[in-house]
């Protein structure tokens, strides 16, 4: 049986969504406002209100470029400015469980071209670990989309989060890593800094804190993919392995090993637009660390992602990036093993 075409890295909002927090977002902690063609949100807790992304709720088009761009199959993560980890807690929880409820009936609708992804309540891990429990038993899902931003001084190498890791070690999901940052860096808030620049940032902060603060030493079985090919940090990494060797900073949450030896046990996409930037990332983490993605449908997106795959990977290794590893971690596999977890009926999982 040929290896189908995974893309690990797409968003989406269910159209289901949209009408619910149109009818009563105040329910879930969402203002609406805006025009019914230009809508608009703010989420409870935070300052920003910001136009919804159409593009995001058109499922026929989905299909349409699938097809154009040879993947077969679709990771259906939400739109990250819905995390919602700066809701209150009682919030978080009924719109993570709106965003898993009818991301969970979008895959049901067309399995063969769909997996889905869930949304938990970073604000509290414990809350959180038990939702995850949640995804994978009631709606099949073997991955999670988790953002960087808590909106203050926390990150994700916070002890805090420790229940949420373990739970994703123990029912082996696969964490999907996306930056998100409400309150733009000093100098990028012109010329859409704080995307090509501000979230390449966010993804390198994410990592090396975790690595430095030893989460991915005390969680090493964890399945982590991080976004854009890991941003701006595998271009400097060398400059993370020498802070590690002379900077008593480094280790003063008691690391001491060699920061390239966890950066290879982690995955990466493979949204680059770019061939040798690819490469790059090959060479130095190895392919089999790497998987297709393409930031479907933002207009930063990758226009040709599995020509971008073939132009910088060779085979043996070009069908596990373009989707065999995607594959084997997501059980979309008859014969991984465990077979995955058929989802329930909209109906039963409410």
């Amino acid at each position: 049986m040929q290896t189908p075409i995974i893309d690990c890295h797409a968003h989406i909002i269910p159209p289901k969504l949209v009408q619910e927090i149109l009818r009563k977002g105040s329910h879930y902690g969402v203002e609406t406002g805006g025009s019914e063609k230009a809508p608009t949100i703010r989420l409870e807790g935070s300052t920003w209100t910001k136009p919804l992304p159409i593009p995001l709720t058109r499922i026929d088009e989905r299909i349409e470029t699938m097809d154009k761009q040879k993947v077969d199959v679709q990771v259906l993560s939400g739109w990250i400015d819905f995390s919602g980890y700066t809701m209150p807690i009682e919030d978080a929880v009924r719109f993570s469980n709106l965003q898993n409820e009818t991301i969970a009936e979008v895959v049901a609708s067309n399995k063969d071209r769909y997996a889905g992804a869930g949304n938990v309540p970073l604000q509290d891990a414990r809350v959180a670990a038990e939702m995850l429990r949640r995804c994978v038993e009631d709606y099949g899902f073997k991955s999670v989309q988790v953002a960087t931003y808590f909106g203050g001084q926390r990150f994700l190498d916070d002890p805090a989060l420790d229940p949420f890791w373990e739970a994703a070690q123990d029912l082996e999901v696969l964490l999907l890593f996306h930056p998100y940052e409400e309150k733009h860096p000093a100098g990028l808030d012109d010329f859409f800094l704080h995307n090509c620049i501000g979230y390449p940032l966010q993804t390198a902060i994410a990592i090396a804190r975790m690595i430095f603060s030893g989460v991915f030493t005390r969680y090493p079985r964890l399945r982590a993919r991080f976004p854009h090919a890991g941003g701006a940090l595998p271009y400097q990494f060398e400059r993370i392995r020498r802070a590690a060797e002379v900077r008593p900073e480094a280790k003063a949450k008691g690391y001491a090993g060699d920061p390239l030896d966890v950066l290879k046990t982690l995955y990466f996409d493979t949204v680059t637009s770019n061939p040798p930037t690819l490469r790059f990332l090959a060479d130095l983490v190895g392919a089999e660390r790497l998987m297709l993605g393409s930031d479907y449908p933002f207009d930063m997106a990758e226009r040709d992602p599995v020509g971008t795959v073939a132009a910088a990977i060779d085979e043996p290794h070009r069908t596990a990036v373009l989707g065999g590893t995607a594959q084997k971690l997501l059980c979309l596999s008859p014969r991984c093993g465990c077979g995955g977890r058929p989802l329930k009926p909209l109906a039963e999982a409410v």
